[in-house]
């Protein structure tokens, strides 16, 4: 059955990493999120990337198209490993930094958390000078964290 659900992430909510202040790092960050590659390795290959925040299938335009069609257009990230080397090297060259190291927090009672962090881990890694770190919550202490 399609089921509605779209996972997202959110970057330094608390202003307090560096790196994170940057704006090309974070399009990097964007860049190097292969979002079909989460898809394949959470599903098997079931699911679709996203394109943004709404699911596919969950609103109509007013001509009747997916809603989440037309607001990918305006945003248009794709997986682009190689741009995002380009940007996240000048942006550390911008923030001052040779390195990065980054913790990404996931749901620890969520199927579908480890195998997503292992992907964004093993993508992100390939920017020069990031480390990318697990750490796995319950639900309930993910949002209190994000607050």
């Amino acid at each position: 059955y399609n089921q509605s659900q779209t996972d997202y992430l959110e970057y330094n909510q608390t202003g307090k990493v560096k790196g994170l202040t940057n704006a090309k790092i974070r399009e990097a960050l964007n860049l190097a999120t292969d979002r079909k590659g989460i898809a394949k390795s959470v599903s098997e290959g079931l699911d679709s990337a996203a394109t943004g925040i709404t699911p596919a299938g969950l609103a109509l335009t007013s001509t009747g198209g997916d809603f989440a069609k037309a607001a990918a257009k305006a945003t248009a990230y794709a997986y682009n490993i190689k741009k995002a080397k380009k940007l996240f090297a000048e942006g550390m060259k911008e923030a001052g930094l040779k390195k990065m190291t980054l913790t990404v927090e996931g749901t620890s009672d969520s199927t579908t958390s480890k195998s997503t962090l292992d992907t964004i881990q093993q993508t992100w890694e390939q920017l020069p000078g990031l480390t990318v770190k697990e750490k796995f919550v319950p639900f309930k202490q993910r949002l209190q964290d994000a607050a």
